[in-house]
């Protein structure tokens, strides 16, 4: 089992602290590491899971760390506007990330909050925690030295630009937005979420224009990536396309 404990401790000065990073079974060693980009509801988290179980990969959600901040911080009713406060909680706040199995769970304070950080409330405040140069640069840094430990199928919005720019291979996901947000919408009624298909679409368009106009690592397609349209593809077709895309460049993926 692989455990990283995100933690901080700042300095003298305000907003200059940095939040420590805990790693333990570390080794020197670099290992193959797949980036899947794109914007939400284009199917990133369903076919990297199913390409990391194809592959014997690890699977690992970026997003989930940034989400896992955004729970606190709404948790706790602080204002997004009040980027100090952020950093002050989240300095007291310690926020785990363990995998076993290929599955991963994040913890905050010990409590397993992973079930709980998909909403469109907990989203936003994703967004304006992953704004603050801080917790983005820690958890950047936290993301690379996983693939220190293990083979990684890895989905985020800035993998194959900024925390894997050398990734074996990249690939970039979208999707129509009335595709997008239908699929965000049955993901809320699955989780019993009290959303409407209009404020879900409008809440997905809402955080495109957030990702992709952001000063810091801002949603793009990598130049070397392969860009999948997904809107009229099956979840199979998908995957076929990325594994055929990956064992052309990984041989050993082949196995």
């Amino acid at each position: 089992m692989l455990l990283l404990i995100l933690t901080s401790g700042r300095k003298a000065g305000g907003l200059a602290g940095k939040i420590t990073v805990h790693t333990r079974t570390m080794t020197a060693l670099r290992h193959m590491a797949i980036a899947i980009d794109g914007p939400s509801g284009a199917g990133k988290s369903t076919v990297a899971k199913r390409i990391a179980q194809a592959l014997g990969y690890c699977y690992v959600d970026s997003g989930s760390m940034y989400r896992a901040a955004g729970w606190v911080v709404h948790t706790r009713a602080v204002r997004f506007e009040d980027a100090e406060a952020i950093v002050a909680l989240l300095e007291h706040t310690p926020i785990e990330m363990t995998f076993q199995h290929g599955q991963s769970a994040v913890w905050v304070a010990g409590q397993n909050v992973t079930c709980q950080l998909r909403g469109e409330i907990v989203g936003k405040a994703a967004s304006a925690v992953a704004l603050l140069p801080a917790v983005r640069q820690t958890i950047t840094t936290k993301l690379r030295r996983l693939r220190c430990q293990a083979d990684l199928v890895m989905e985020g919005r800035d993998i194959g630009t900024v925390v894997f720019p050398d990734a074996s291979v990249k690939f970039f996901l979208d999707a129509s937005l009335t595709a997008r947000g239908q699929r965000r919408f049955q993901e809320m009624q699955r989780a019993r979420q009290a959303m409407t298909y209009e404020q879900v679409t409008q809440a997905v368009a809402t955080r495109d224009a957030q990702d992709r106009a952001r000063a810091i690592a801002p949603l793009f397609r990598a130049p070397e990536a392969q860009g999948i349209d997904t809107t009229n593809l099956t979840i199979d077709e998908v995957v076929q396309i990325m594994l055929s895309e990956i064992r052309a460049k990984i041989p050993q993926a082949n196995g």
